[in-house]
């Protein structure tokens, strides 16, 4: 995967988390399980957005060496 596509890849799940994040604290925080989910989903969208632009260990890269 060419790095141009990574790094889009990458702002689209920031985004993504941005917006989960201001959907899951715009009513306030609860601590019920909605908030929760809607935190697991802002750190697995952060996560992702960390795997497509850092791509650590060549990850990505599914070409045989």
């Amino acid at each position: 995967m060419d790095e141009t596509k990574r790094r889009r890849l990458a702002a689209i799940w920031v985004t993504f988390a941005f917006a989960m994040g201001y959907v899951t604290l715009a009513d306030g925080f609860t601590a019920d399980l909605g908030d929760a989910i809607g935190l697991l989903a802002v750190l697995l969208g952060f996560g992702l957005a960390y795997l497509y632009y850092a791509n650590p260990g060549e990850v990505l890269s599914f070409e045989e060496e």
